[in-house]
């Protein structure tokens, strides 16, 4: 079956099972490239569920490039043919992937991504910004404490500086045979926000989601449930920088030879190996993802702290501050 008749099959069968308060305008990205079968059966999933869907995704792999912009600099034509060959080296550095319509990709990094699709192709289409944008499906979970490296989530958070309502979105794989499902979630998800005057988020409150590794037995989103969790400190790997990275265990499983005299950054498991502390809150993401739910953890696109923690801090350096009313400060913090 060709490639065109499989999208328009799938795309029937999504449509007899869609219910929806009503259309959004979305555009979705991701991290690892506009032809990965994961955002492909999203774009498909939304568009078929009655969304008006942009896809603007980059143009090959940009995985744990956080929020990285190369500003100011122009983009010119690709160096090389796109990872899955829909496009040929020295294609425009920004284009029509011509897998879809209204899909763009950008030869640059998620946040540019999803820049042009709200700055560019919105405006182009809808006069407007998105009611919402979705980063991913990821190849891979997003979890604890990886996530601030991740540029699904960097993605996402660069939409939700905006003020535009975004989903940070994970899976456990990039299987094709789980990309249905996974699609079929967040289009669950998505009906859930979805409000008579948009999306029901608060304002500048976004969504992490990781969907857990679909089994033999559960093979239809509704044998999944949601969970509300928090991104805590519980993640599935940890970071740790190598004089030689040849010296790493999870390095050498990944093919870098044994003993190689390189520096470099691997990953430990589990992540306390890496010397990031441990936490069984059973509402941390990692650990609730490990029970199977698809959890749902809410971020911000900025590192505020808590207003409890910045009256800490207040405290901690109150010997610095210069004409302070720190009794006024401690009374507006707690009045938040």
């Amino acid at each position: 079956m060709s490639r065109s008749l499989n999208r328009s099959v799938l795309v029937a069968s999504l449509l007899l099972g869609a219910q929806h308060a009503s259309a959004l305008n979305i555009v979705i990205t991701n991290d690892d490239g506009f032809e990965t079968p994961n955002i492909q059966a999203l774009y498909d999933a939304l568009v078929a569920a009655g969304h008006d869907v942009i896809l603007s995704a980059p143009y090959s792999g940009q995985s744990g490039t956080s929020g990285m912009i190369a500003f100011l600099r122009p983009i010119g034509p690709t160096s090389q043919a796109s990872p899955g060959g829909t496009l040929p080296a020295g294609s425009p550095g920004v284009g029509p992937t011509t897998l879809g319509p209204q899909q763009f990709y950008v030869d640059g990094s998620p946040s540019a991504a999803v820049l042009y699709g709200i700055d560019v192709a919105a405006m182009h289409a809808w006069g407007a910004y998105p009611d919402l944008v979705i980063s991913g499906p990821n190849e891979g979970n997003n979890l604890g404490i990886v996530t601030p490296h991740s540029g699904t989530i960097g993605a996402a958070v660069t939409a939700l500086n905006k003020r535009i309502p975004a989903i940070a979105l994970s899976a456990a794989s990039g299987d094709a045979r789980q990309a249905r499902i996974v699609a079929e979630l967040t289009v669950r998800l998505v009906d859930a926000l979805d409000g008579r005057h948009g999306v029901k988020l608060p304002e500048g409150i976004g969504l992490n989601v990781n969907t857990p590794v679909i089994d033999a037995d559960n093979t239809t989103a509704e044998d999944y449930s949601f969970f509300v969790t928090r991104i805590g400190e519980s993640a599935n790997f940890g970071l740790q920088f190598y004089e030689h990275l040849g010296d790493s265990p999870v390095a050498v499983g990944f093919g870098v030879p044994a003993g190689l005299p390189l520096p470099g950054v691997s990953l430990e498991i589990p992540a306390s190996l890496g010397g990031y502390p441990e936490d069984d809150d059973p509402r941390s993401e990692t650990n609730a993802l490990d029970e199977g739910y698809v959890t749902v953890s809410p971020i911000q696109g900025t590192y505020t702290a808590t207003s409890s923690a910045t009256a800490q801090v207040h405290r901690a350096v109150d010997g610095v501050l210069d004409n302070r009313d720190f009794r006024h400060d401690k009374r507006h913090y707690n009045a938040h």
